[in-house]
C-alpha cells in the first residue's frame, strides 16, 4: 500500500475538486436521489443531446457556404485545339494596287483565360436560402429535444419499477420475519409433543419460497438500478434510497405545451417561406464578368500571334414565362401546408383522449385506495385470527400462510395503487408536455 504524504494532501484535495468538475457527479451511498435530479443528469448527459451543438456548427457553415455566393467566382480555363480549316480572305485587286498580304493563321489554336464573375442580384435567391436554413436549424433542434423530453418517460418506468420493487421486498422480509417467529413457535410445539414435524415443513417451505421471491425481486432491483445508471449517465449504487415524488395536478382545463406543436409551426413556417421563395425564379438576376487570357487567336481573329486581352461586361438573365412551373410548385407546397395542418389536428386529438385516459386513470387508482384501506383492516384482522386458530390447533399452517399472504398481497395492492397513482399524474403531465 502506498502512504500518502502529509504534505502531498493539499494536492491531492486540489485534485479531486478538479475532478469532481470535470466528471459527472456520482450519487453516493448514503445519498437519496430524486425523479427531478435523473431528468437533468438526463438531459445533460444523454450523448443525443451532443447533436444540438453539432447541428448549430453545421447550420454555421452553410450559411458561410451561402454568403459566398455575394463573393467573386474565379475560374482558370484552358484549352488547345487542331482544326481543319480556318478563316481565310479572297479578293481580287485591280493590277499595280500595292496592297500588305495577309498572314495565314495557324490550324492549332491555344487558349488560356481567368474568368471571374460576380453576383450584382440574384433575385434575393440566398437571402431565401438562408432563412430556409434558418428553420432547418430550428425544426432539427426542436426533433433533439423531442426525443430527449421522451427520455422522462423512461426514467418514470425505471424509477418506479424500483420503488415498487423496494416495497416488495419489505413486504416479503416483513412475512418472513413473521413465518420465523411462527415456526420458533411450531418447533417448540413439536419438542413438547403438541405439534406435527409436518408443520414446520409447511413453514420452512413458506421460508425458501419468500427466499426465492425476495432473490428474484432483489436482482430485478438491482438490474434497474444499472438501467437508471445508464440513462442518466450517473452511476447510482444500488443501496441508494429513491424517494417518493409528491405530483400536484394542474387544473383540468386542457392545455397542450408539447414540443411537437413547436416543431409543427417551425415546418408550417418552413413552407410558407419557401412558396414566397418560388417567386425568385421569376425575378431577373444581374452579373458582372471579367475576362484576361493569352492565346492564339486572340480578340483580333485575324492575328496569328501569341498575345494577352481582356474584357470586361455586364449580364442579365430573366425567364418571364416558365410553363407554369411556378404555379405548381405553389399548390404542391399549399398541399405540403394542408398534410402539416392535418398533422398536428391528428396529433393534438390523440393528445386529448391520451389526456382523458390519465385523468381517468388517476380517479380510479384514487377511489381504489380508499378501498385498499378497508381491505387491510379487514385483512388483518383475519390473519390475527387465523394466528391464533393455528395455535390452538383449529387450523393447520397452510391456512394460517394463506391467510398471511392474502393480507400481504392487500398492502402490496395499496403501496402499488399508490405509486401507480403518482405515475398516472406524471403520465398527465407528460402527455401535456408539463412535465
Amino acid at each position: 500500500m502506498k502512504i500518502i504524504k502529509t504534505g502531498n494532501i493539499t494536492n491531492l484535495r486540489f485534485a479531486a475538486a478538479v475532478l469532481s468538475l470535470l466528471l459527472p457527479f456520482t450519487v453516493q451511498a448514503q445519498d437519496s436521489i430524486t425523479l427531478d435530479y435523473c431528468y437533468k443528469q438526463a438531459e445533460l448527459y444523454y450523448p443525443l443531446r451532443q447533436q444540438l451543438d453539432m447541428l448549430g456548427n453545421s447550420n454555421t457553415l452553410k450559411v458561410k457556404n451561402l454568403n459566398k455566393n455575394y463573393l467573386p467566382q474565379v475560374n482558370v480555363n484552358g484549352s488547345a485545339s487542331l482544326q481543319s480549316d480556318v478563316t481565310t480572305v479572297s479578293i481580287d485587286f485591280p493590277k499595280g494596287l500595292s496592297v500588305p498580304i495577309m498572314p495565314a493563321l495557324s490550324k492549332d489554336w491555344y487558349k488560356l483565360t481567368l474568368d471571374v464573375n460576380q453576383v450584382i442580384y440574384d433575385g434575393q435567391v440566398t437571402r431565401y436560402q438562408k432563412q430556409v436554413e434558418t428553420f432547418n436549424l430550428q425544426a432539427d433542434q426542436k426533433g433533439v429535444e423531442i426525443e430527449l423530453y421522451k427520455l422522462k418517460d423512461r426514467i418514470n418506468q425505471i424509477f418506479f419499477s424500483i420503488i415498487l420493487l423496494k416495497e416488495n421486498e419489505s413486504l416479503l422480509i416483513s412475512n418472513k420475519e413473521r413465518i420465523e417467529a411462527k415456526l420458533t413457535e411450531v418447533r417448540s410445539g413439536i419438542r413438547n409433543g403438541a405439534a406435527l414435524e409436518m408443520n414446520a415443513d409447511l413453514l420452512n417451505a413458506e421460508m425458501v419460497r419468500l427466499d426465492q421471491q425476495l432473490t428474484e425481486t432483489r436482482m430485478d432491483r438491482s438490474a434497474s438500478y444499472k438501467m437508471l445508471s445508464e440513462l442518466i449517465s450517473t452511476p447510482v449504487p444500488e443501496t441508494t434510497p429513491v424517494v417518493v415524488p409528491r405530483v400536484t395536478l394542474p387544473g383540468t382545463i386542457f392545455e397542450d405545451k408539447r414540443l411537437e406543436n413547436e416543431l409543427f409551426t417551425i415546418q408550417r413556417s418552413k413552407v410558407d417561406l419557401m412558396r414566397s421563395m418560388v417567386t425568385t425564379k421569376w425575378n431577373p438576376k444581374i452579373y458582372a464578368y471579367g475576362q484576361a487570357g493569352y492565346g492564339r487567336p486572340n480578340l483580333n481573329m485575324l492575328d496569328d500571334n501569341f498575345k494577352p486581352w481582356w474584357l470586361f461586361g455586364a449580364k442579365l438573365t430573366w425567364a418571364p414565362w416558365n410553363w407554369n412551373q411556378n404555379k405548381n410548385d405553389k399548390q404542391v407546397l399549399a398541399i405540403q401546408n394542408d398534410m402539416l395542418r392535418s398533422q398536428q389536428e391528428t396529433f393534438n386529438k390523440n393528445l386529448k383522449i391520451s389526456s382523458q385516459k390519465d385523468l381517468s386513470e388517476v380517479m380510479k387508482l384514487t377511489e381504489l385506495l380508499l378501498q385498499d384501506e378497508q381491505i387491510i383492516v379487514l385483512r388483518k384482522k383475519i390473519t390475527r385470527t387465523a394466528s391464533s386458530q393455528m395455535d390452538n390447533g383449529v387450523i393447520s399452517p397452510s391456512d394460517y400462510i394463506a391467510r398471511l399472504n392474502e393480507e400481504t398481497l392487500s398492502e402490496l395492492n395499496l403501496e402499488i395503487h399508490k405509486i401507480q397513482l403518482i405515475k398516472a399524474k406524471l403520465s398527465y403531465l407528460y402527455t401535456l408536455g408539463k412535465l
